[in-house]
């Protein structure tokens, strides 16, 4: 057996008053307890240990999955040997100023364009051509919640505007696509006679509800578009004297919208998860996560909370929660930069704290628990720490010493852990968009791949 020796100078025990180094050996030992280093043989020992727990996972299909007004419009689609044929179809209001200056009756029609404002890219085939259309709602969007399921009647037939293009990776592409001439010709009309459907708001969207914008998933490529002023339509005119023409806006600024996201599992290890808010251990030797159509992981952590219940007299020095690495994936098709790991209960549901709060493992040297009224002790929540995503190795990765110590010495509920792809919150209460309701990202790994790492110290 060779010995390896490692200087640890910034560990200090006290009761001895000097600093240390610690001999651990490299290999298996029959007895645990001789790794370490000896103060005092027969007497005192301070032993330094590692252990690596293995982690079964499950996946999750989310039970209303609300993606009303995330800010973004999820379109396109992909395919994936895991989680099959998704597609996301977005629905939108469309808005005008109301206190704006109309085209008066002598006003010359120059053009009409819609506009896409594409924040977020997923696509492979950078050099092909991107197509996408824009249709004409049927129904109104309601002030109501729509759900990744919910769907409204569309004129799927004609396209208000339609065409193909270009894409860049990692960068914001404008893009624009002419109006269909007869709905142009149309607008203009209402626009240029002072129409009643321009005195309000309300009475447009009883002529016109909303648009739909659709992709083609065949094309593995699915765009998020950023509700506001470059998302929408652009009418352009002029006057007998000008030289410069006149825009007048119709966009998705402050417009409700939501998007639909449409599976097709067949054939794949993910087609048995058909009910909502069941764990499901899927067969073969991959698991994963997809954005948009809330299908997320849960980490079953009993075998961490058995190895807990074995310790005694220990000192946690570093834990880390590691999965990874991710399957290799294209370029333009990067995972989410972080996964916040909510506690989990033993079915498929989120734990909630006595309040209804859900809980998420607080950010490292953070409290993680507190009394409520009665004296009893509870999870605290307010700074969520999350796995960050380290694109060089692929391993979603961090620390959770303060969050194993808590449950260890604390009495912290022991549950297992979700893994959601959003940005960690660091104040609590505060409502901002979701990352997962966003777009269509994914990522897969091997079961195999996901473990927590243990480095403890144990007085004897």
């Amino acid at each position: 057996m060779k010995a390896i020796t490692i200087s640890i100078r910034t560990l200090q025990v006290k009761f001895l008053g000097a600093l240390c180094s610690i001999v651990i050996f490299a290999g298996a030992c029959s007895d645990p307890s001789e790794i370490g280093l000896v103060l005092d043989p027969g007497s005192n020992q301070i032993g330094v240990f590692y252990e690596e727990i293995p982690l079964s996972s499950l996946l999750v299909l989310e039970d209303s999955f609300n993606t009303t007004n995330q800010s973004r419009m999820v379109v396109g689609g992909d395919h994936s040997d895991l989680f099959g044929t998704t597609e996301s179809i977005a629905y939108s209001r469309l808005s005008f100023n109301p206190d704006g200056v109309l085209p008066e009756d002598d006003a010359i029609f120059d053009s009409a364009i819609f506009n896409f404002n594409i924040v977020d890219l997923i696509a492979d085939d950078f050099d092909e051509e991107k197509e996408f259309k824009v249709h004409r709602l049927l129904e109104a969007i309601e002030d109501t919640t729509y759900y990744s399921f919910s769907s409204l009647d569309y004129e799927e037939n004609v396209a208000l505007a339609e065409g193909a293009f270009v894409l860049q990776a990692d960068t914001v592409n404008q893009v624009r696509m002419d109006l269909n001439p007869d709905f142009a010709a149309e607008l203009f009309g209402k626009l240029t006679t002072q129409d009643p459907v321009f005195d309000n708001i309300f009475a447009f969207r009883e002529y016109f509800p909303g648009i739909v914008i659709k992709g083609d998933p065949a094309q593995n490529t699915s765009i998020s578009l950023a509700i506001g002023g470059g998302t929408g339509i652009t009418m352009y005119y002029h006057y007998e004297d000008d030289t410069v023409s006149t825009a007048y806006p119709i966009n998705t600024i402050q417009s409700r919208h939501f998007n639909q996201v449409i599976s097709n599992r067949q054939g794949t290890a993910t087609e048995q998860i058909v009910e909502k808010d069941v764990a499901y251990d899927i067969e073969g030797d991959k698991v994963g996560v997809k954005a948009g159509l809330g299908l997320k992981m849960k980490l079953d952590m009993s075998p961490l909370h058995e190895f807990l219940d074995t310790l005694e007299n220990v000192t946690f020095n570093q834990i880390l929660l590691e999965v990874g690495p991710v399957d290799e994936y294209p370029e333009g098709k990067n995972p989410y930069g972080a996964l916040v790991m909510y506690f989990a209960t033993d079915g498929g549901e989120y734990y909630r704290r006595f309040d209804g709060v859900k809980v998420a493992v607080q950010g490292e040297n953070n409290t993680h628990t507190g009394l409520d009224v009665d004296g009893n002790v509870v999870p605290l929540t307010g700074n969520q720490n999350g796995l960050a995503y380290n694109s060089e190795t692929r391993v979603y990765a961090n620390q959770i010493t303060s969050y194993v110590n808590a449950m260890y010495r604390s009495g912290l509920v022991k549950t297992d852990l979700f893994l959601y792809p959003n940005t960690p919150s660091t104040e609590s209460g505060v409502v901002s968009f979701d990352a997962f309701k966003r777009s269509l990202k994914e990522f897969v790994v091997d079961k195999d791949n996901i473990k927590v790492k243990v480095y403890y110290s144990k007085i004897r």
